[in-house]
């Protein structure tokens, strides 16, 4: 670190400390059990209200339901009474801090520069030797996948964060396709640059590949030919994941239940629930197959309210609430009790915990040993 690093450092972290950004590196328990491997599932939006109304309109069983472990998390962005966004929310859950709304990846006093920033568990997974994905069904520069792939002042830099994930040394990034990534520069950086159904079908295990499919087919699943389900994505990640003795994270968003949700369109939202819960059942066939792995399947904030009004599921916001939002495990000694409450933040820091890293080293420390 440089001389004018360390001077920064100095110089915000303890105003970042004073005004309020306490509990850095408070998970929910110090000494859960290990896991090799992290599944996290985020459904953008998702309140316990989306998945009754889903189940409201089938009544289908949910695979989410199935997780013994059930409690919720409190979504405020920093200093921990604002209103969140998926940005603010994704780094919650990616870096174990809270930080300003629009912020991706970074010390919520200090976004501009980005000369310290806080390590997210996809660069504690590749620093521990396991393996690191993300899979989303947004762009892949958007602000849940930014969260644990990137750096960036606000999740609208999309040049800034296509550039972050391409030096991030991630396995796999897949979702729609940003127009800051080509083939030339991913390929540049180490990646398999693939933009169709057949190429990505031949990728291989110990590859490392950037996936960038049609956006439009992700939002309305128009995708039997060229682009994979969110399902079928998630099925291919951990088959090339598992191909590394050490492990895995892996993160994989449903975020078209945020999208539809902010259109009050509550057919598409439950549809996009449902496609989202084939993820979540392909993640729990895994672990059941492989003991040493932990699922987590959340929210990162409410979008919509939806509310039952007269026997109906009906929207009361256009916007983001400040609803709780549910939290599903699918192991009892992983530290997350069964009813409990906690605070995102902590949630992410939570899963580092699990993957061994103490509290000492993540939440990164505000003030850099040197």
């Amino acid at each position: 670190m440089t001389i004018i690093n360390k001077i920064f450092a100095l110089i915000f972290a303890p105003l970042t400390l004073i005004i309020g950004w306490t509990g850095l590196r408070s998970s929910i328990t110090n000494n859960p059990a290990q896991y090799k491997n992290v599944i996290l599932l985020i459904g953008d939006g998702m309140s316990e209200n989306t998945l009754s109304a889903a189940l409201a309109e089938n009544s289908a069983p949910l695979a989410i339901h199935s997780l013994p472990i059930r409690g919720e998390s409190k979504t405020n962005a920093w200093p921990g009474f604002s209103l969140t966004e998926s940005a603010a929310a994704g780094t919650a859950l990616a870096c174990g801090i809270r930080v300003i709304p629009s912020q991706v990846g970074v010390y919520p006093l200090a976004p501009a520069g980005l000369l310290i920033r806080p390590k997210n568990l996809c660069e504690m997974a590749l620093k521990s030797g396991r393996s690191a994905g993300v899979v989303t069904t947004d762009q892949t520069s958007g602000a849940t996948p930014a969260a644990f792939s990137a750096h960036a002042s606000t999740r609208i830099q999309e040049g800034t964060i296509s550039k972050s994930q391409l030096s991030s040394g991630i396995d796999l990034i897949w979702g729609g396709n940003s127009k800051s990534i080509t083939k030339a520069n991913a390929n540049a950086k180490g990646f398999i640059y693939v933009d169709n159904k057949a190429d990505w079908n031949r990728l291989a295990k110990g590859s490392r590949s950037f996936a960038q499919f049609d956006y439009e087919d992700l939002r309305f699943t128009n995708n039997t030919n060229s682009t994979p389900t969110l399902d079928e994505m998630t099925v291919k990640a951990l088959d090339l994941l598992d191909n590394n003795p050490k492990g895995f994270f892996l993160m994989v968003e449903g975020a078209q239940i945020d999208k539809f949700s902010h259109d009050n369109n509550k057919e598409m939202t439950i549809h996009h629930v449902r496609e989202f819960d084939k993820a979540v059942k392909t993640a729990l066939n895994y672990a059941k197959k492989n003991a040493d792995t932990l699922v987590i399947v959340t929210g990162d904030h409410d979008t919509g309210g939806l509310t039952l009004k007269n026997g109906e599921y009906v929207f009361t916001s256009g916007g983001h609430t400040k609803r709780n939002v549910p939290v599903y495990v699918n192991r009892a000694d992983a530290g997350f009790k069964d009813g409990g409450v906690w605070k995102n933040r902590q949630i992410g820091a939570q899963m580092g915990r699990v993957m061994g890293f103490g509290p000492n080293v993540f939440p990164t420390p505000v003030l850099p040993r040197w």
